[in-house]
């Protein structure tokens, strides 16, 4: 579930002097002051226009045996092309004394489109907490009439890798009969627990028209940090897993 890209390098610029400014790259790995991340992502030969920073957010990612102190820098560009999505890059660090780290950059996918830029998706960023822990939350919002979001909910060990909590696959639940399917669904975070909910298609129903009513689904956080015997770091093993689930009658 979700986009994430492994890697990623984007270009900024930084004062070497009142009069000369030179790129800089920065990359997963790399170690940077919160003060470079506030600066406008200029163009490139590769991406025509620059990028604004429309958000910085600082929280924590709960981990064994102390908590991660995180920092989102989210930076927008508008698209030219005509119902784009906005073009988004997303940088998740983490803090190292009095810098961050970069772990993770997500990015929009581009491309040039009649001469002008096209993104194929949006972010959306948030620190959430679920049953007293916390979490990073991201929505990718993605280009298309059915108006699809995916959801990625990330999770750190205590060596600082970030991993995806992953959800169970209600596509195969027991209240579903012979022939019948699910599409076309969401999920929602709300409360602090998550949802989702769908058509119920008989095989040959039109896209717009479930026959065999709705189906809807309630999520509990399960599992725990495990301790690694050999490195001794904390490891996450969670998941989402179904703590409920009901369909209404034929439509």
């Amino acid at each position: 579930m979700g986009i994430l890209l492994a890697s990623a390098v984007i270009a900024q610029t930084a004062s070497v002097n009142p009069s000369h400014q030179q790129p800089v790259v920065l990359e997963e790995g790399d170690f940077v002051a919160k003060s470079e991340l506030a600066r406008e992502l200029p163009a490139d030969n590769d991406h025509p226009l620059a990028r604004k920073l429309i958000a910085t957010e600082e929280g924590e990612i709960s981990c064994e045996p102390a908590p991660q102190k995180m920092l989102v820098a989210h930076y927008r560009a508008e698209p030219t092309a005509q119902f784009s999505m906005k073009d988004d890059l997303i940088l998740v660090a983490v803090k190292q004394a009095d810098k961050f780290e970069i772990l993770k950059v997500l990015q929009s996918e581009t491309g040039i489109v009649d001469g002008k830029l096209s993104s194929d998706d949006d972010f959306e960023e948030e620190f959430i907490t679920i049953d007293g822990m916390h979490f990073l939350y991201v929505r990718t919002r993605v280009s298309g009439s059915g108006g699809a979001v995916e959801h990625d909910v990330y999770t750190i060990s205590s060596d600082q890798k970030l991993s995806i909590v992953p959800f169970q696959d209600v596509r195969r639940s027991a209240v579903l009969k012979e022939g019948e399917e699910l599409r076309n669904g969401g999920s929602r975070f709300a409360n602090g627990a998550f949802t989702f909910e769908s058509g119920i298609y008989a095989t040959k129903d039109p896209e717009c028209c479930p026959s065999r009513g709705d189906f809807e689904a309630e999520f509990r956080l399960a599992g725990k940090f495990n301790q690694d015997r050999h490195s001794h770091s904390f490891e996450p093993d969670f998941s989402f897993v179904v703590a409920k689930q009901w369909r209404s009658a034929d439509r």
